[in-house]
């Protein structure tokens, strides 16, 4: 074990980068600054921290459907391994079986951090054909439930899946997706300042369910009526058809910056977007998998006050009322005209937001490490 007394947690993902928001600056963050443990993240290469209390394993980012996907889980395996961990955190369902197999092996303690409704999000988005949804979404969800009672905790990343995950039982611990941001990278408030351009911001997954295409349509309604607004997409995009498509809206409309990735773009560049940008964008499609979610970006948007052009979605437009942090738009009917209008004229973030940073989670994180070790 390295350290004098302290404990190993190893954090692993086959998707996400070792500088993931989530895994990186909330969970190994939080859990490095106690000095009780030597924290490790398994993921894909990404960039790397300079924080040698937090020790970065990745592998090569591949595509989600290839060969490497395969050996992802394998990875994670064999470097676990090498680590034994007390703790072992899993970010993903895909990690269950062989996180288990290590349980039995190693005698650590297993933390499945739920971050997504794997059900609803197979059924309810277009990653997999439609004839196999039912199937992938049912075994995905039967794997969960099956493998749930050697499962010593869960971590819930949206306060929702208390009701609508049965798996997780009594030992579980709510610790949604705030942001952690230093007081320098909050913009300060008021009505927006406009010079030679209005940028607008659509970061994060690239994906129609997230709503990237309705971003599109709303910035190339709102440069109609004013040549400055421009927006600029970043993110990663899963699905080549998707890419493509974007590619293809964007390719005559100049005012369209695409930032994207076959791989996950470091969180610390999408930061240094939203410092530079004057609205973001929320559009996402509302289903079963996010009516009753927070989008991290919801957090990051309102944790650096940058005022919001948001999707009519009551949950998400009564949470940003009290800061007045939001233009509230219907994708149906866009009127571009009164959109405009109400960002030029709107006072944005009269009273800083409260409850969007991760200091409220940190202490139930660290309080529920200590409860199973």
């Amino acid at each position: 074990m390295p350290g004098l007394n302290k404990s190993t947690i190893v954090i692993a993902s086959v998707l996400k980068p070792v500088d993931d928001s989530r895994m990186y600056e909330k969970l190994a963050y939080t859990l490095s600054n106690t000095d009780q443990f030597q924290v490790h993240i398994i993921g894909c290469a990404s960039s790397i921290s300079e924080n040698p209390k937090i020790i970065q394993h990745p592998f090569p980012p591949f595509r989600r459907i290839s060969f490497g996907r395969l050996m992802a889980p394998w990875r994670i395996f064999f470097r676990t391994l090498r680590l034994k961990p007390d703790i072992l955190i899993i970010t993903t369902h895909e990690l269950l079986y062989l996180a288990l197999f290590m349980k039995l092996v190693m005698k650590c303690k297993i933390i499945y951090d739920v971050q997504e409704n794997y059900y609803w999000n197979i059924l309810y988005t277009d990653v997999f054909p439609s004839l196999i949804k039912p199937f992938i979404a049912i075994y995905v969800l039967g794997k969960e439930t099956i493998t749930s009672k050697w499962v010593d905790h869960f971590f819930l990343a949206e306060r929702g899946y208390e009701t609508e995950l049965n798996f997780p039982g009594k030992n579980k611990t709510v610790l949604e997706n705030k942001v952690q941001i230093a007081a320098s990278e909050k913009k300060p408030g008021g009505r927006v300042q406009t010079g030679n351009a209005i940028r607008l911001l659509f970061s994060g997954t690239l994906a129609e369910s997230t709503g990237v295409f309705t971003a599109i349509d709303l910035a190339v309604k709102l440069h109609i009526i004013d040549e400055r607004f421009k927006l600029i997409i970043i993110g990663f995009c899963a699905q080549h058809s998707v890419l493509d498509k974007i590619k293809m809206l964007i390719k005559p409309r100049p005012f369209i910056q695409l930032v994207a990735r076959d791989s996950p773009v470091p969180h610390t560049e999408i930061l240094a977007e939203i410092k530079k940008a004057d609205f973001g964008l929320i559009t996402y499609q509302i289903n079963p998998s996010t009516m009753n979610s927070i989008p991290t970006k919801l957090y990051e948007y309102l944790g650096c006050r940058l005022p919001i052009l948001l999707i009519n979605h009551k949950p998400w437009v009564d949470f940003c009322k009290p800061y007045s942090a939001a233009v509230v738009f219907d994708p149906a009917t866009i009127d571009s005209v009164s959109i405009c209008k109400q960002m030029m004229e709107k006072y944005f973030y009269p009273v800083d937001p409260a409850d969007v940073y991760w200091q409220s989670e940190a202490p139930k994180l660290l309080q529920a490490i200590s409860a199973i070790l």
